[in-house]
């Protein structure tokens, strides 16, 4: 019994290995009309240790929350959000807004 509690307990804290990277932005959402130029991105991210948003570092909390403000041009405005995580694998999302 205690071998398979040691296993599965291995098993579980694996699954973050094996799974890699992720990025879900909560606010806005993707494609949205905005009508200011000055925009408040969240989101949240997990087994990401880098992450930038257009190419600048931002910071997030331990438990993977970031809120970051951005200035808009008119018009489409395409964002890119790139995290790595402490094996070098990396994931992205680009968010597209416009601004009216």
């Amino acid at each position: 019994m205690v071998v398979i509690g040691i296993l599965g307990y291995a098993a579980f804290e694996l699954r973050s290995v094996v799974s890699g990277p992720s990025i879900e932005i909560t606010y806005p959402k993707n494609g949205e009309m905005v009508s200011t130029s000055l925009i408040h991105i969240e989101g949240k991210v997990s087994h990401i240790n880098e992450l930038s948003i257009n190419s600048r570092k931002i910071t997030m909390d331990e438990s993977g929350v970031f809120k970051e403000t951005l200035l808009l041009s008119s018009g489409l405005n395409v964002i890119l959000i790139v995290g790595k995580d402490q094996f070098g694998r990396s994931t992205r999302t680009e968010l597209t807004l416009i601004y009216k």
